[in-house]
Parts: structure tokens; sequence; C-alpha cells
């Protein structure tokens, strides 16, 4: 049988015994358990961070994977904690809008976690990563039935961020995130393009704009060009990016998250147009 597998993501960096306490709750409950850090250096109570790590990494793990999140700003408020089954995965954290992407997936089942025998005794106020979510990830880990953490809700809060539009022949996105290498993940994904310019769609017919500036055509790799220039690439994660070769795409650029990026075929005479650079 193989090894059950929980994710780990969090705000909570690295500075402080945090991470290592959970991991050691997810241990002493699953000790068979293979436990995988994503990123704990999301920004501080910044929900959407955590959402996108979430979205952009959980369909890399097997079916059965456990994902703990814990950005939790409402910690020791009402707001409730949650569990969700869906992707043929489990994913648990606060009912803020984290879990976004797996409660938005058809035939989603989300459960409040109110059952407290599954939680650690006595439960903090303030640490709830450790106390609550932690517990239930690693009895989810070994085997517990989702059902038996709580009742099924229809109601769990939703993360709205603004879908692509579609306007004048072209897709309107916006950045959702800036990696640490500067590049500019936008929410444009590979099957959105496809839809809308074709299954078999030619990226060096298309523009990419986002501010003043203008991308012609898709590289292939971040390397397609010389260093310095200003590339928009189907990443590693389906969506398209804004990147610089060499550089920081993102403070070149000025560019910030809710920044519209649009995407489009461009006039004929324009094709040929080497990659920006300046």
């Amino acid at each position: 049988m193989a090894r059950p597998i929980v994710t780990f993501t969090s705000d909570f960096g690295y500075e402080d015994w945090f991470v290592g306490v959970v991991r050691g709750v997810l241990h002493g409950i699953a000790p068979e358990s293979q436990v995988v850090d994503l990123v704990h250096t999301i920004t501080p109570g910044h929900v959407a961070h955590g959402a996108f790590v979430l979205e952009a990494a959980a369909p890399d793990f097997p079916a059965g994977t456990v994902h703990l999140a814990v950005v939790d700003p409402g910690v020791g408020t009402s707001r409730r904690a949650l569990a969700v089954q869906a992707h043929d995965q489990f994913f648990v954290g606060p009912d803020n809008g984290l879990l976004e992407w797996a409660i938005a997936a058809p035939g989603a089942r989300v459960h409040a976690l109110t059952e407290t025998r599954w939680f650690r005794s006595p439960v903090s106020r303030t640490f709830h990563g450790r106390d609550v979510f932690a517990p239930v990830a690693a009895h989810l880990a070994c085997g517990i039935a989702l059902s038996e953490f709580g009742a099924r809700v229809s109601d769990p809060v939703r993360f709205e961020h603004p879908a692509p539009s579609r306007e004048a022949g072209g897709l309107t996105g916006h950045i959702l995130f800036i990696d640490r290498f500067g590049n500019a993940l936008t929410d444009l994904t590979e099957a959105a393009l496809r839809a809308e310019f074709g299954d078999s769609f030619d990226g060096f017919s298309l523009e990419v704009r986002t501010h003043d500036r203008r991308v012609h055509g898709l590289s292939r790799s971040y390397g397609d060009a010389p260093v310095g220039t200003i590339v928009a690439i189907l990443g590693s994660s389906g969506r398209l990016e804004i990147a610089q070769v060499g550089g920081d795409a993102a403070a070149r650029l000025g560019l910030g998250e809710g920044d519209a990026v649009r995407i489009g075929r461009h006039p004929l005479h324009d094709i040929d147009a080497p990659p920006m650079r300046d």
C-alpha cells in the first residue's frame, strides 16, 4: 500500500517554529504519511496567494492526496473550518476562499469541521493550523471518512476574482501571481486560448498587451530569445505568463496583481516582428 501524501501550504514562514510543530502533529497521527511542503512564504494573510498555489500545484499530485492549507487571518473568529473532497483529493483549511479550486469543482463535497473528537485538545484560539486542520488532514490520510468530521455544507465562502472576458476578437485577463523570478502569471489558461483561437492556434500570430507594452507571439521556452527580451509563454501551470529572459519582468514593467493582460491576433504585417526589448 502506498504511503499517503499530505501537502502543506501556509503563510507561517520559516523564522518561527510553526511549520515544524504542524509537521509534528501530522506525523504523530499519521506516521507513515509523506509530508510535502509546497510553500510557507505566502504573504501573511494573503488568501488569494494561497488559493493560487493550491490551484497551480494540486493537479500534479495523485488521487488520494490530502492538501493542508493554512492562510487564516480569521483564526479564532466565527469563520468555519472545512474539509473538501474534489478532483479525487482532499483539501483542509479555513472557510475564507482559500480552497476555492476544490470547492468550484463539479461534484465537490464540502464538510464543516465540527466533530471536536478529531481535534487536538485543547484547541488554541490562535493556532488552528496545529490544533484543528493538521489533525483532520492526518486522519483523512489514515482513511477516516470525510463525513466523520462534520455535516455537509452548501454555502462555503467563495473567492471571487474577475474572469477573463471576450472582446473585439480577443481575451482580456488579469495577473494573479508574481513568482520569485518576476514572472507574471495570469488567469488566461491554455484551455481558454484554445477555446478562443482554436485547438491548433498558432502562437506566433498572437499579440499580448499589458500596460503600454506589446509582445508579439508566444515563446516556447524562457530561453527562446536573447537575454533582456520580454516574452509571453504558456508556463508549466498551463497559464499565460509574461517573463523577461534572464531578468525580472514584473519589476522592469511595473506589473502587479490585478493588472489587465490582453491577448488577440495582431495584424499580418506584425507577425514577423521580433519580441519586444528595450
